[in-house]
């Protein structure tokens, strides 16, 4: 990100796009992967190309979390939810 600007839109950018994908994985990872959002920075910051990759990048590191039921379009991990993860990882 360059400016303030495409900081503001970067973090609006994923509040949208996890508003619009809701508690569904599959249309989280379509919603970062999808030709608009390129289309969209390139005609909004043409001057910034790795901003697209931003976006996809940390809706990519959300992924895992997402695909087991945590989403953080509803704020951060519970402590519960955290302590299942652990018990996942722990179990192999």
């Amino acid at each position: 990100m360059k400016t303030v600007e495409s900081a503001v839109w970067f973090c609006e950018k994923i509040k949208a796009i996890r508003a619009a994908a809701g508690h569904d994985a599959e249309k989280l990872e379509a919603l970062s992967l999808a030709p608009e959002l390129v289309a969209e920075v390139a005609d909004r910051f043409p001057d910034d190309p790795i901003l697209v990759d931003q976006v996809r990048t940390a809706i990519e590191l959300e992924l895992p979390l997402a695909r087991v039921g945590i989403f953080l379009l509803d704020g951060p991990p519970t402590d519960e939810q955290i302590a299942e993860l652990q018990r996942r990882n722990e179990s192999g």
